[in-house]
């Protein structure tokens, strides 16, 4: 589009005008749905993913992106979760451009997973982006002091400068740096920065016509990654209390790589459980989480929702066994429903050999102890409040908070 049209957009209000239409469309996806009582918990919910949705995108497109000079800040958040962020995730975000040089610098930390990702184009275009750059924890050399530097551009760096390099593409346009944390209290996260090499301080002015860009960015991830999301979401939520993993070749549409995902849903009443089985395979990270029939993840700071490989406690025969319900059953792995019939559940095997299929099956509350182990692990309720305490100050540690 011709800079004359954008600042007509901008003049005549129509730039405006798309924007709220763009969100109004969001919301029918939401309020349209006749897959969920209108008066329900579920549906109620929608109001809150309307908001989050438009604070991610607003974040992505109109605050982290400017290539010239990026800064890292967070793109998914308790405040604003979705896609179904992991509980274990601390996401960052800066915008790049595939012509130029930058430098990420700071302290490598203690994150169980460590990666950097890069995207061509911008991510705010999800779905249609790819991953075209990345860089592993175990391919990133760290100093002594835990120091770590990582160079992104189009050409090798000097031979003479031995450093971590990421060679960009020519349409990449932003980086992501993901830590999972399997031990949340003891885990210490990342303090990265990056700069784009010569850049020239103070900037320029931004110019309207660019802001008029950003704008038309966050109309488009309104429109188009909302109905992905939501054309994924319904695809599972057909075939509920099913979790199906898939080989990461299958399920890499831009997320973690090497991360086989487990999508499914789960559909209880009030005084039933939902209990999954699986023996975990070898894999350097694990986990499962419940979320929204939005794909929020559920509250994981004041709520057991989630539990990963070192928080959970598999059975002496290896076997994970999870119930899920909205009742606390009194043993360890619990997931916690938060009083949703209706939810998303994803699980993840990261760099696994193999991906073993969980089964589910719905069972009365009362007889949860039926189907369990004899040594199954219980706890008192004062037990869970503790752990749930601990949980939440783990968390504000993380976040920064």
């Amino acid at each position: 589009m011709k800079i004359e049209n954008k600042l007509e957009r901008l003049r005549n209000g129509d730039i405006f005008e798309d924007l709220i239409q763009a969100w109004k469309r969001l919301g029918r996806l939401v309020y349209n749905d006749a897959a969920t009582d209108p008066e329900s918990l579920e549906r109620a919910t929608g109001l809150l993913y309307m908001t989050h949705y438009l604070t991610a995108g607003a974040t992505l497109a109109m605050e982290l992106n400017d290539p010239d000079y990026p800064y890292f800040d967070r793109w998914a958040d308790r405040s604003y979760s979705w896609g179904i962020d992991s509980p274990d995730g601390l996401y960052s975000f800066a915008c790049i451009r595939g012509d130029s040089t930058y430098r990420i610098f700071g302290k490598r930390g203690t994150a169980h997973q460590f990666d950097i990702e890069v995207h061509s184009p911008h991510f705010a275009n999800a779905p249609n982006y790819l991953r075209t750059g990345n860089l592993g924890f175990v391919d990133i050399d760290t100093e002594p002091d835990g120091s770590v530097e990582i160079v992104l551009s189009p050409e090798p760096p000097p031979e003479d400068r031995k450093c971590n390099w990421i060679q960009l593409a020519p349409d990449a346009e932003s980086v992501c740096v993901r830590q999972f944390f399997y031990d949340w209290e003891n885990e210490q996260k990342a303090e990265l920065s990056i700069e784009k090499i010569d850049a020239k301080y103070p900037p320029p002015p931004e110019k309207p016509e660019v802001i008029v860009d950003k704008a038309e960015l966050l109309i488009k991830w309104l429109d188009e990654a909302g109905t992905f999301w939501d054309e994924v979401i319904r695809t599972f939520m057909k075939e509920p209390n099913t979790v199906t993993f898939l080989n990461p070749k299958e399920s890499d549409w831009g997320g973690h790589g090497g991360l086989s995902y487990g999508m499914g849903s789960i559909e209880i009443g009030q005084n039933e459980a939902a209990l999954l089985e699986v023996k975990p395979p070898d894999c350097h990270f694990w986990g499962f989480q419940l979320g929204s029939i939005y794909w929020e993840s559920m509250d994981w700071w004041r709520r057991q929702s989630s539990l990963n490989g070192f928080q959970a406690k598999c059975d002496s025969d290896g076997v994970f066994r999870c119930v899920i319900s909205s009742q606390d059953p009194g043993v360890h792995n619990w997931l916690d429903t938060a009083g949703y019939s209706q939810l998303t559940i994803m699980g993840r095997w990261l760099h696994a050999r193999d991906f073993p299929q969980p089964q589910i099956k719905v069972i009365p509350f009362e007889e949860i102890d039926k189907y369990l182990p004899e040594n199954t692990q219980r706890i008192s309720l004062d037990e869970r409040s503790e752990i749930i305490r601990r949980r939440n100050l783990a968390v504000q540690k993380i976040l920064g908070l």
